[in-house]
Order: structure tokens, then sequence, then C-alpha cells
């Protein structure tokens, strides 16, 4: 499922998918940009960037670990909100 970028400025984008480039080159092949955006949204819902310059320290300081943690809090928060009957596909359950 494609979700839009919530970010606009064109050099923070770039600053991310920089970052994205190092972290699946150095550490986690498999991170998209998507993640990486959605965590430091969720981070900066906190704290915003008081500047550019800001933004993208936090881009360039941010570490593989710290996405991970991002979306494993997000897939515990999504997986408490479903249905044990939405999980029959794992442990299966009867298929109709």
């Amino acid at each position: 499922m494609y979700q839009q970028s919530e970010i606009k400025d064109k050099n923070i984008k770039l600053a991310i998918a920089l970052k994205v480039h190092e972290l699946q080159r150095t550490q986690l092949s498999s991170l998209t940009y998507q993640h990486v955006e959605s965590t430091l949204m969720d981070r900066w819902k906190l704290r915003k960037p008081d500047s550019l310059q800001d933004a993208v320290n936090d881009i360039m300081h941010l570490t593989a670990g710290e996405v991970v943690a991002f979306l494993s809090s997000q897939a515990i928060i999504m997986g408490s909100r479903m249905k044990l009957n939405d999980f029959d596909d794992l442990f299966g359950g009867d298929k109709q």
C-alpha cells in the first residue's frame, strides 16, 4: 500500500533519501523511505525542528535501531487493535 509523503520540502526529502540509502547499504537493506519518514514525523510531533539545518541534523543522526524501535512499537499498536479472528490465517483458522 502506497502512502503519500507528509513532507513537502525537497531538501528534507533529499536528506531522507540519502539517509535511507546509507542505512540500506550499511545496516538494513529492507528499510524504505516511508519507514524513515514515519519515524521522523513521529519524532517531530513532539519537537519540530527550528530550521532546515536542525531537520537535516536529525535525519543524519537517525539510526537503524531508532527506526526499528519505532516500527516495532507501531506493529504492537496495530496488533492490539485487531480482533483475534484477524489472525486466523496465521493460526490455520477455518478458510471459507
